[in-house]
């Protein structure tokens, strides 16, 4: 049996994104009329037609959120943070974010470094964890902030990684 995924929040709103009616998405991807409402309600879509309607509605929440359904790859930004506050009230979040990382910062330095003299304790992996899960929650909100200025922008984050690609490439962060 195909996989199945529950999007119909995130097609909901890329529908309002798009300024489109179910029934243009319906024909854009030759679905039937039911079958659309049905997925916007909340109903198991296939990954065919996922893709379908990723296609048809090129949004980043929604392209996201597919690639999180389908590979586990990074989840949409789709908080009520992110939709309500301005990237410089993001910005503020962030701030606070960098300081509880910042707190754990110099220990989670020495627990590295003794990762490759000898075996973590139980508490040194716990201390370590909670470190990384700071840093998470910090670049999930900064996340947050890319996609709230792209949206103002009108740029979507597939069009900005292919625009930044050669820089990263030059500076040896990504491979061509």
């Amino acid at each position: 049996m195909p996989k199945v995924v529950t999007i119909g929040w995130e097609l909901e709103y890329a529908l309002q994104e798009n300024g489109m009616k179910q029934k243009e998405l319906a024909a854009a991807t030759k679905t039937p009329n039911a079958t659309v409402s049905d997925h916007v309600q909340g109903g198991g879509v296939r990954l065919e037609k996922l893709s379908d309607y990723v296609e048809a509605l090129n949004t980043d929440r929604l392209r996201g959120q597919a690639s999180y359904e389908t590979y586990g790859f990074i989840k949409s930004m789709d908080g009520k943070v992110a939709e309500i506050l301005t990237p410089t009230e993001l910005d503020f979040l962030q701030d606070q974010e960098t300081i509880q990382r910042e707190e754990r910062r110099e220990h989670a330095k020495v627990l590295l470094i003794k990762s490759k003299l000898e075996p973590l304790t139980r508490k040194d992996r716990e201390d370590l964890e909670r470190y990384v899960m700071e840093f998470l929650d910090e670049i999930v909100v900064e996340l947050s902030i890319v996609f709230s200025i792209l949206k103002i922008l009108g740029m979507t984050i597939t069009t900005a990684f292919n625009k930044r690609m050669p820089h990263w490439i030059e500076k040896k962060y990504m491979k061509g």
